[in-house]
């Protein structure tokens, strides 16, 4: 089988939500035939089996039908896209950098005049989610959850 590489633009995926041609909703067959399959996946199973593909450590997320559900990964400070996949426009991330805090994030998603909601949930992390389903995740540094919530720092990026 022969092994594309995906070019994401990473200001289109946070303005559109497109992850260059992978669609939620797109079965692993459909994934695989377009010649984009995974690098890595979970322990003790097989990629047929296993629930999370990774491509570095972008991870995608099946659900019980094998189909896509999300597009994820908690490396943001770090973001590794594996051999599979090439990114440009890193929007305001840059990889081996501190992650961007709450309010450049913000700043910038205003910038481009995109829609979010905030969400700030009890259990210590607050998440941004546009409208594309694209969403953001922010925890406190330090383990302070009272401390300013603008600099609470990206953790997550992910579609779903």
């Amino acid at each position: 089988m022969h092994r594309i590489k995906v070019d994401i633009d990473f200001i289109e995926f946070i303005k559109t939500g497109k992850f260059g041609f992978i669609k939620l909703g797109e079965t692993k067959t459909e994934i695989i035939n377009q010649g984009f399959s995974p690098e890595d996946w979970l322990n003790g199973e097989t990629k047929e089996s296993s629930r999370v593909w990774r491509y570095g450590n972008i991870e995608l997320h099946f659900d019980n039908k094998n189909k896509l559900s999300g597009i994820f990964t908690d490396y943001v400070s770090n973001i590794d896209f594996g051999e599979s996949i090439s990114i440009s426009n890193w929007w305001i991330l840059s990889n081996d950098k501190a992650s961007p805090n709450l309010l450049t994030t913000i700043t910038e998603l205003n910038s481009l005049n995109l829609n979010y909601s905030k969400t700030t949930y009890s259990t210590g992390y607050i998440e941004v989610k546009l409208t594309n389903g694209v969403y953001f995740t922010f925890d406190h540094p330090y383990e302070k959850p009272n401390k300013e919530h603008n600099n609470w720092t990206m953790t997550v990026i992910g579609k779903k």
